[in-house]
């Protein structure tokens, strides 16, 4: 009696994938390939993909839509299959089926045009076909149309914060109040209820569904394989697969992706790949203010809040994440806390927000650490004995903009603390503390850019479709191929520009066909 694996009934095997024909293949089974693929097979429900993921399958959802008990996998799920040798390490893959939108915090901005002023006009012409299509498929939305939970606390938070960046010159302040609510991608059910975003449902919907679309799992690729531009096989874990004339989509992290290019320099050219290594440094942190700093706070369940605050030096951006939970009932309001709130890392924060004498607040802060496209001395991913190491060097400019994000954090929570006492949560010793000595994570966050877009003259990897130069049917998607990189959270990002290549290929096909 043949034993069949957790997702055998949703997945082929590699050998029942080299006897088939695929239109596309698509290197990563994340929230790039799963914005990719339902932007295929929306437009041609028979169009004919594989999915190559290196994991296996974990959760069917995001973990905090499956409760509190499932919180230690936001740490566990995590893998660091390469080196860092600059000023900050790579931040950790989740080689699963989901990828990173298992465990991500939700947060969906979208970017503005100024945001995206050193990206090429065409593509950001383009992403404004998009940026609706993206949003409608995240389900994304203010924090306040999430539930009621987010009432009094969330409007106090969210005028004390307004008032700040009035006069704060480092904080861009927004025309009202409102436009200070996180937007976060929670997409409805049938039946009207919300849950956090997570690329697993839509890829084992298509699995489920279409007639053409398998996924592998616990399939490594290894390098690309070919002849005179044109990728004709992958090398896998599992052996090689001829992939005929399907065009090869890498949906891979910026990490994954690069050193799969820089691995391929024999087949491929990989012209400045690995340069214009840009990211996000971080200042995370829990504190808490006494729940009488507010007023008229609900006894009859929790109250949340979730605010997104955009700032800029200079030459940089950052941002500012403000969570917040009120309660009175730690046993009664748990596993509601701990399926609204953004930012739920670490596996004592569920007990730690539930504090029935305080507000506790989780503030994430966003820094910009700027590619340098191909300079000499631009942050870089290379490969060093077939093991992928990323090298980061934080500029003058860089430094600035993680002090100026720091300074403002303090600033919001003297004002939002309203004169009252704020203790912090430090992590080594477990106990809260009147000071941190620091709030700074040795990790760069959402690192981007070294498969940039752009034209030839800019040295640019990638063309302005993502096409590897040098290459037929190689397509860049996700960070690797941005060619600047701010502090707001990329998904969104990442969906329009899915979303825009799934359009730009399958109009292709259309004519070719």
């Amino acid at each position: 009696m043949t034993r069949l694996t957790a997702d055998s009934h949703l997945t082929v095997s590699f050998d029942v994938a080299c006897k088939r024909r695929y239109d596309y293949v698509v290197l990563g089974g994340g929230g790039t390939a799963a914005a990719f693929v339902t932007g295929v097979l929306a437009r041609r429900p028979t169009a004919r993909i594989l999915v190559l993921e290196q994991g296996s399958f974990l959760l069917p959802s995001h973990v905090q839509n499956l409760g509190v008990a499932f919180q230690p996998l936001m740490s566990a799920a995590a893998a660091t299959p390469w080196r860092s040798e600059g000023e900050l390490d790579l931040v950790s893959q989740v080689p699963f089926l989901g990828g990173r939108t298992l465990v991500w915090s939700g947060s969906v901005p979208e970017p503005s045009r100024d945001h995206l002023r050193r990206w090429p006009e065409s593509i950001v012409d383009d992403l404004d076909d998009h940026w609706e299509e993206a949003r409608s498929w995240l389900g994304a939305r203010p924090a306040t149309s999430l539930a009621a939970e987010f009432g009094s606390l969330h409007e106090q938070l969210r005028d004390r914060v307004f008032d700040v960046s009035r006069r704060n010159p480092h904080l861009l302040t927004p025309r009202r109040p409102e436009e200070l609510d996180a937007p976060l991608a929670h997409p409805e059910d049938a039946s009207g209820m919300t849950s956090k975003f997570s690329a697993i449902g839509p890829l084992l919907r298509a699995a489920s569904e279409a007639p053409a679309f398998d996924i592998v799992t616990s399939c490594f690729v290894e390098q690309l394989v070919g002849h005179h531009g044109s990728i004709t096989h992958v090398s896998t874990s599992l052996g090689s697969l001829d992939i005929g004339d399907a065009a090869l989509i890498l949906a891979l992290g910026t990490s994954e992706a690069t050193g799969l290019v820089l691995r391929s320099q024999n087949t491929v050219d990989a012209g400045h790949a690995g340069r214009n290594l840009a990211a996000n440094s971080a200042s995370f942190f829990m504190c808490r203010i006494p729940r009488d700093a507010f007023a008229g706070l609900s006894t009859e369940g929790p109250e949340l809040a979730a605010l997104y605050v955009d700032g800029r030096t200079e030459q940089r951006e950052f941002h500012l994440h403000v969570s917040a939970v009120a309660t009175t009932d730690r046993d009664r309001d748990l596993e509601r806390v701990y399926r609204l709130m953004p930012d739920m890392f670490g596996d004592e924060t569920p007990a730690l927000v539930t504090d029935e004498n305080h507000v506790v607040l989780i503030v994430h802060g966003l820094a910009e650490i700027a590619g340098k496209g191909s300079a000499p001395d631009a942050s870089r991913i290379e490969i060093d004995s077939d093991i992928t190491v990323g090298r980061f060097h934080l500029d003058t400019a860089d430094s600035e903009a993680w002090d100026s994000l720091d300074e403002c954090a303090d600033q919001i929570l003297d004002r939002l603390s309203g004169g009252a006492s704020i203790e912090y949560w430090e992590r080594t010793s477990r106990t809260w503390v009147s000071r941190l000595e620091s709030r700074r994570m040795p990790f760069a966050f959402h690192e981007t850019g070294t498969l940039w877009m752009g034209n030839e003259s800019s040295g640019a990897v990638t063309d302005e479709d993502g096409r590897l130069r040098g290459s037929s049917n190689v397509y860049v998607l996700g960070g690797a191929a941005f060619p600047t990189r701010g502090s707001w959270n990329p998904f969104l990002t990442m969906v329009a520009l899915s979303r825009r290549l799934s359009r730009t290929l399958e109009q292709s096909h259309m004519v070719s066909g």
